[in-house]
C-alpha cells in the first residue's frame, strides 16, 4: 500500500467539503423546483458525500497510522453510485419542471433498475468469475453515467436562462470527472500522481460548488412583494 504523507491525506477533506457544499445548494434547487423530489436528491447528496468521507478518511487513518482499512477505501464506488442514481432522477424531474414540464413516473423504475444490473453485475464480477477489483469498473459505469446526467441537467438549466458562465463552470466540472478516469483506474498509482488527481477533483468540485449556488441564486422563489417593501 502507498505511504500517503499526512498533508495528502488532509487534502483529500477539502474536495469532499466542496461537493458537500455544492449538494447542499443543488438540493436547494431541486426543493424549490418540485418538493416531491428533495427528499431522494438530499439521500443522494449525503451517500456521495459519505462515499467521500470514507475515502478521506481511509487515507487519514493510513497517513497517520499506517493501518490499511480496506473497506473504507472501497465503500468510495457503491456509496457514490447508488447517491448519483438518486441525484440524477431527483433533477431530472426539477429541471423538467423548470422548463414547465412533468418528469416522466417511470424514470425511477429505470434508475432502480439500472442500480440492480451495475450491483449485481459487480458482485458477479468479484464472487463469481473472481476477478481483480472486478466490482469496480461496473460500479464506476453507473457512477459515470449518474454524474454525467446530473451535470447534462444543471448544464441545461442554465443554458435556458443564458447563464453562460455557470454552465461553463458545471462543463469544467464535468471535463475533470472525464480526466479523472483514466487516473482512478490506474494501479498501483505513483504518489505525484495522487496529488495530481486530488489537485483535479479540487478544481473540479470548487467550480461545481460555485455553480451550484448561481444555479439556486437564479431560480429560488421570489419574497412576497410585501416583504420586499419598506
Amino acid at each position: 500500500m502507498l505511504d500517503f504523507p499526512l498533508s495528502l491525506a488532509l487534502y483529500n477533506f477539502l474536495p469532499v467539503a466542496l461537493t458537500g457544499v455544492a449538494l447542499w445548494f443543488v438540493t436547494r434547487y431541486v426543493a424549490d423546483q418540485d418538493p416531491a423530489d428533495e427528499r431522494p436528491a438530499l439521500l443522494g447528496g449525503f451517500l456521495i458525500v459519505a462515499g467521500g468521507l470514507s475515502k478521506a478518511t481511509w487515507k487519514l487513518i493510513a497517513a497517520a497510522t499506517g493501518t490499511d482499512l480496506v473497506w473504507l477505501a472501497t465503500a468510495l464506488f457503491p456509496l457514490m453510485a447508488l447517491g448519483f442514481a438518486l441525484l440524477a432522477v431527483a433533477l431530472w424531474g426539477a429541471v423538467w419542471r423548470q422548463f414547465g414540464r412533468h418528469a416522466p413516473a417511470r424514470r425511477w423504475r429505470v434508475a432502480a433498475l439500472l442500480v440492480l444490473v451495475a450491483f449485481a453485475a459487480a458482485a458477479l464480477r468479484q464472487w463469481v468469475f473472481e476477478l481483480p477489483r472486478g466490482w469496480f469498473l461496473p460500479l464506476l459505469i453507473l457512477v459515470s453515467l449518474g454524474n454525467l446526467a446530473a451535470s447534462a441537467l444543471l448544464i441545461a438549466a442554465a443554458l435556458a436562462r443564458r447563464r453562460w458562465g455557470t454552465a461553463l463552470l458545471f462543463a469544467v466540472n464535468l471535463l475533470m470527472i472525464f480526466a479523472l478516469q483514466p487516473i482512478a483506474m490506474m494501479n498501483p498509482k505513483t504518489l505525484a500522481m495522487h496529488w495530481l488527481e486530488q489537485s483535479l477533483t479540487v478544481l473540479g468540485t470548487a467550480c461545481f460548488a460555485l455553480a451550484a449556488y448561481q444555479q439556486w441564486r437564479l431560480h429560488r422563489p421570489s419574497p412576497p412583494p410585501h416583504l420586499t417593501q419598506h
